[in-house]
């Protein structure tokens, strides 16, 4: 009896030992499934946030674009259209994109000529009436020509609020094509290379409200 029961252990013991060995035998072939998965979620992460870095980038620098141009008449003493406004509003852009200040060592994103673009349009809204400058250019200033703007004059006044008083309006606008820093396959099968981004930046512009015509 005693012998019949050292060997039923000894079978046990040999029946555990084949189980444990099974279970790291399968976590391995988990852990070598899983881990390119991983591997590829992680890079895909960092590819999003080298371009969510360039949006927040092309972001700020239209709204310091807007607010500092705010402050100046986008037309001359006659009333014409003032083309060095959106040449300055363009220049400004770019310099704060690209400093040229050789001690700079910060990020710069330099915007090429053949893809990217620049759209600077001012707006002057009288009740339902709204008129898109420069008008000597069509109401869009391009840089390079490449985009047009992303906003119709209705789609302007949709944004306004009803009945509000007469005001001027000025719009930047930047498109910038991100090519992929990493470039990995997993993340270009899905997201195209290079991938346009877009941002844009409205501010009041007292400077092209609608003069109000003096009472006789």
């Amino acid at each position: 009896m005693l012998k019949k029961m050292k060997t039923f252990l000894k079978k046990n013991r040999l029946f555990a030992g084949k189980k444990k060995g099974s279970h790291k035998a399968q976590s391995l072939v988990e852990i070598a499934i899983t881990f390119p998965l991983l591997l590829m979620l992680l890079s895909g992460l960092v590819e999003f946030g080298f371009m969510l870095n360039y949006y927040l980038s092309l972001t700020d620098v239209t709204r310091e674009t807007a607010r500092f141009f705010s402050n100046f008449d986008p037309f001359d003493d006659f009333g014409n259209d003032k083309i060095s406004f959106y040449t300055d509003a363009t220049g400004f852009l770019l310099y704060s994109l690209e400093p040229a200040d050789v001690n700079d060592t910060s990020r710069k994103i330099v915007l090429d000529s053949s893809a990217d673009d620049i759209v600077i349009s001012v707006f002057s809204v009288s009740g339902s009436t709204i008129t898109r400058y420069p008008s000597s250019l069509g109401g869009e200033y391009k840089w390079f020509n490449n985009h047009s703007s992303n906003f119709t004059v209705t789609e302007i006044g949709n944004r306004l609020v009803a009945n509000a008083p007469d005001t001027g309006i000025l719009l930047v606008e930047i498109y910038y094509d991100y090519h992929q820093i990493l470039g990995l396959p997993w993340v270009t099968a899905f997201v195209p290379d290079p991938t346009t981004l877009y941002a844009y930046t409205m501010m009041p512009v007292p400077g092209a409200a609608p003069t109000p015509t003096p009472l006789p």
